[in-house]
């Protein structure tokens, strides 16, 4: 029995592209930095624009290196938590918890 025998070429295509993501994901440091095309591919940001606009506002924090923008992986996570909506469930242990107090 071979290799092909217990799956097929995409199968194995799929395996390896994760088996490379996971790899890549584990080298990744939490302190690492993101050139602005990264970081806006990141949080999924439709492009510099939007990166310039929003360390302009002050609303995404940032690095200057040189003429540079970089930015760290907590920075980037922390934009995304404060544009995260609350579930319906979330907002009424909110309300059960204030009413309790």
């Amino acid at each position: 029995m071979n290799i092909e025998e217990i799956a097929t070429k995409d199968d194995l295509a799929a395996m390896e592209r994760r088996i490379i993501q996971a790899l890549a994901s584990k080298g990744q440091s939490k302190n690492r930095t993101l050139d602005i095309d990264e970081a806006a591919k990141y949080i999924k940001a439709k492009g510099r624009s939007t990166m310039y606009k929003l360390t302009s506002s002050g609303e995404l924090a940032y690095c200057k290196v040189g003429k540079a923008n970089v930015f760290l992986i907590p920075d980037l996570d922390k934009y995304l938590e404060s544009k995260r909506k609350s579930s319906v469930e979330e907002i009424r242990e909110k309300v059960r918890s204030k009413i309790k107090k």
